[in-house]
């Protein structure tokens, strides 16, 4: 280890050094973050190869690559999280160890994770997980009450959340529970604070609410990092854009930003990027073109009177063999309700499903499972992978009885010939005997979406299916789902929904309020659906 990075104990380490001039970025002030030379192995592995890049107050860095670029890494290292292996850290002209959260926040330094609910009390209640910061650095005295609890979370709260306070956590829906953090992060007023793919759960509405306070932050002078897989969203905001690939730099681009070229950096390759920062390949390896469903195909799914919400109105849906059918609308609107009653998630409110002309109320995800339903949930990590169990493993494991031999026996060669196949063609990034938690996200995804291919669903229903995904990794599974077949797809995102559906449906309150072909739609057209429906 670097004896630069490492030496002394704590936050308290540190050591003066000379800081450059600004850098001349509009709108930026001094120099508040140099990352110099940052290395990390994990083993053999080399997940950062020697990352410079500067921060400057006022600014809104893009840190953008590939799942598996680094990022994580690179973000884990500046919030204390795990220490580098060689390098140094440099936070306002001194040099400073980061050990733990704590460090990086006596330093400076707030995070708001992609897997937030890791930072929050799900047993507490908002106002407790608002006012945590605050308590666990005694600013509210030695024992406070509860009424000095409520009074510094109100603080906390006010004009950014609207949640009563006594609210368990639990209760919460991700978007909530994304909003309280947030607040938490931004009462703090950092000089530096890390947004780890912070719109992933918010909607269209709330994605721009918090774009406007992400500015008037960094009007303010905090030093602001972004992380996303959203281009468009990157050129709206950012003032720079540092592209990681493979552990190491290998791009870094000013305003205005250009999608194409930082595509081009991140995944080594061109992506078709159309104007308003959507992007999709062409149809191949015998797909049919997106927007262009079976003309002829039959009716395989339909839903008559049928309850999204116990207390909303009755919708009528059908879906075509062969027909991608994008479900979208703002955070609530009953994308989530609607797929869980389909694959029997949760149980039927009202109205009937019929499916391939029979009729079909399945008491739980195993009976649409045997059905020829596969299922992706949108939470990945808690709903559908299997911790600790290799990526072969969890590729076949809702349908072991086709690996059987006529023993009874499970047969290992067929599961490895089935897994590899799947590995193969998802282009999944990880060996068969891999654990699961050791791949990057794009490819976690592809193995749970691999999964109901290897199992032969006859319609693939996902719920979120690009939350956390690269745009790599997301053209290869929208490639893959035009080659399928049928397929449901639900997004709050209106450029994933025109990336993979041939028929867009549109939700409000549990009640469809638009319905539209996919065909010469823009994202800016389905975004004012999506605003005006609501």
């Amino acid at each position: 280890m670097s004896d630069a990075l490492h030496g002394g104990t704590g936050v308290g380490s540190v050591r003066k050094v000379e800081t450059p001039a600004p850098d001349g970025t509009p709108g930026t002030g001094h120099e508040v973050l140099r990352v110099e030379g940052i290395v990390k192995h994990f083993g053999a592995t080399k997940a950062l190869r020697g990352v410079d890049f500067t921060l400057n107050s006022g600014e809104i860095l893009a840190l953008v690559g590939a799942n598996g670029a680094g990022k994580s890494t690179l973000t884990s290292i500046l919030s204390g999280i795990v220490e580098a292996s060689e390098g140094r850290l440099v936070v306002e002209g001194r040099e400073v160890r980061l050990t733990s959260i704590l460090d990086a926040s006596q330093a400076g330094i707030e995070t708001i994770v992609q897997s937030f609910d890791e930072a929050l009390f799900p047993g507490q209640t908002v106002g407790d997980n608002l006012a945590f910061p605050m308590l666990v650095q005694h600013k509210l005295g030695a024992f406070p009450g509860p009424q000095a609890i409520r009074r510094a979370a109100a603080e906390v709260a006010k004009g950014v959340i609207d949640i009563p306070l006594n609210t368990a956590m639990r209760e919460l829906d991700a978007s909530e529970r994304q909003r309280v953090l947030i607040a938490r992060a931004l009462f703090t007023r950092p000089k530096i604070l890390i947004l780890d793919e912070p719109t992933a759960s918010l909607d269209i509405g709330e994605s721009r609410r918090l774009h406007e306070r992400i500015r008037a932050l960094a009007d303010s002078g905090t030093a602001i990092i972004y992380i996303s897989h959203h281009m468009k969203e990157v050129a709206d905001i950012c003032d720079r854009a540092v592209v990681l690939r493979d552990g190491a730099k290998v791009g870094e681009y000013r305003a205005p930003l250009d999608i194409a070229q930082i595509i081009r950096a991140m995944l080594g390759k061109s992506v078709e990027v159309t104007q308003d920062g959507t992007h999709g390949p062409a149809a191949q390896d015998g797909g049919r073109a997106q927007g262009q469903p079976e003309a002829d195909g039959d009716i395989v799914l339909k839903l008559r009177d049928f309850r999204i919400f116990t207390d909303g109105e009755s919708v009528n849906l059908d879906l075509r063999e062969g027909e991608t059918l994008g479900i979208t609308g703002l955070i609530g609107a009953g994308k989530t309700e609607l797929l869980s009653q389909i694959v029997g998630a949760s149980p039927l409110i009202g109205g009937t499903i019929t499916w391939r002309n029979e009729s079909f109320n399945p008491r739980d995800t195993g009976e649409a499972i045997a059905a020829g339903i596969g299922y992706v949930p949108e939470n990945r990590q808690s709903d559908a992978e299997i911790p600790l169990w290799s990526v072969e493993d969890n590729l076949v494991f809702p349908d072991l009885k086709r690996y059987r031999s006529r023993s009874g026996f499970i047969n290992p060669s067929a599961i490895r010939r089935s897994s590899e196949a799947i590995i193969a063609r998802m282009g999944i990034v990880g060996s068969s005997d891999a654990r699961i938690e050791s791949l990057s996200g794009g490819n976690r995804q592809k193995v749970m979406i691999g999964r109901w291919f290897a199992a032969g669903s006859k319609l693939l229903v996902m719920d979120e299916p690009f939350r956390g995904v690269d745009i790599g990794a997301r053209s290869d599974i929208a490639t893959q789902l035009r080659a399928a077949g049928t397929a449901i797809v639900a997004s709050s995102d209106p450029d994933e929904i025109l990336q993979v559906a041939d028929r867009i449906i549109v939700l409000s309150h549990g009640a469809i309020v638009a319905e539209t072909s996919a065909v010469g739609m823009t994202s800016g057209e389905l975004s004012e659906l999506i605003a005006t429906g609501a």
